[in-house]
């Protein structure tokens, strides 16, 4: 800890905590978003062309509606990918520091603290990616099961007409 009496963490420290912490990259977060509104537009079909619903008499729900879809499935993702994440680097643990050794070990130069902090790296790396294609594998099937449901079986006797 450095100087002046104030707890300062070195970049080594911020860079660890960061990769346990419930912030994502703003590329994942792109990505979140991205595919959150792709999937969120979804039901403006089903309900347009399966349901008949007028398009322009419910342009205001389905804009409503496909925001705060977004943003919901956007934190469902970013929070799914934070429990995957740690789970999955426990189980790619062994294999992901077996293949950098292979990599590392024609390295005489490198410490062996350089070979484990790059093995973290990596390590934090493929769980990183790991835990986000599946998290938004996981939750786009949730969210299209769940949206096929309500709107077949729910939802299938209310009146698709809006009076004004």
């Amino acid at each position: 800890m450095a100087g002046g009496g104030k707890n300062k963490l070195s970049r080594e420290e911020e860079l660890l905590l960061q990769d346990f912490s419930r912030n994502v990259s703003t590329k994942s977060s792109a990505l979140f978003y991205g595919n959150a509104l792709i999937v969120s537009v979804i039901p403006i079909w089903l309900f347009w062309r399966i349901h008949q619903m007028d398009l322009y008499q419910s342009g205001i729900f389905f804009a409503l509606g496909t925001i705060v879809s977004t943003y919901l499935v956007a934190l469902a993702y970013r929070n799914v990918k934070f429990i995957l994440k740690h789970k999955v680097a426990l189980k790619r643990e062994d294999a992901v520091a077996q293949e950098m050794m292979k990599k590392l070990a024609d390295d005489k130069r490198m410490t062996k603290k350089e070979k484990d902090e790059r093995i973290l790296w990596k390590k934090n790396e493929v769980a990183d990616y790991e835990a986000t294609t599946f998290s938004i594998f996981y939750n786009n099937a949730l969210y299209l099961a769940l949206l096929i449901v309500v709107s077949f079986y729910i939802l299938k006797n209310f009146n698709p007409t809006m009076y004004p």
